[in-house]
């Protein structure tokens, strides 16, 4: 009975985090309240003040949650792929396919339009989220470099920073206008870019 108890409240508290982050990346986090997400699910505000006391819980919960299967699928490239142009189109893969999941676009890319009104706590995951993401595209920058398939001026880090910029704004823009082929034009660009001979 125990065990049937936890799996039903894992259940629902897995709907409440999934219909959240629908919610964040459609509207934004200050769209939407308890009382969308309980009509949404068909359950009481106070079963989900339950698992989330605030909001600013269920946002922290949703932003941790977004960013370890993120983490997790660049873990998947790193051990499945070598080549570093690879895993670059992998990578602009992973982020596209929010556009592929009713127009959405990345969690932190939405919470960052609402940045200077968010809690503390969710401004840090935030920037915990970019910080991960610039490291890997770091990594990955200076591996093509180190083995000539890359040719770019500047520091990996700072490379890396204006390309998940790219990659951030680019969903936007293709979200704004439906047409998904803005998102593969700069990853094309940004190819070019990196592997053509100065």
């Amino acid at each position: 009975m125990k065990l049937e108890t936890a799996v039903k409240e894992n259940v629902v508290l897995n709907k409440i985090l999934d219909l959240a982050v629908e919610f964040i990346q459609t509207r934004g986090y200050n769209a939407f309240s308890y009382r969308d997400l309980s009509r949404a699910i068909g359950i009481k505000t106070s079963s989900i003040h339950y698992y989330f006391p605030s909001k600013e819980d269920l946002g922290k919960t949703a932003i941790i949650r977004y960013g370890e299967g993120f983490n997790n699928a660049l873990l998947q490239i790193d051990a499945e792929v070598d080549d570093p142009k690879l895993k670059l189109v992998l990578y602009a893969e992973l982020v596209s396919n929010t556009l592929k999941s009713g127009k959405r676009i990345c969690l932190c890319g939405m919470l960052a339009t609402d940045f200077f009104t968010l809690p503390a706590s969710l401004q840090e995951q935030v920037k915990g989220f970019y910080a991960d993401n610039e490291a890997w595209l770091t990594k990955v920058l200076q591996a093509g470099r180190d083995a000539g398939t890359f040719r770019f001026e500047g520091s990996p880090k700072q490379k890396a920073q204006t390309i998940f910029a790219l990659f951030e704004g680019a969903l936007i823009s293709a979200r704004i206008f439906g047409d998904e082929e803005r998102f593969n034009d700069a990853l094309e660009l940004l190819l070019s870019l990196l592997t053509e001979v100065g």
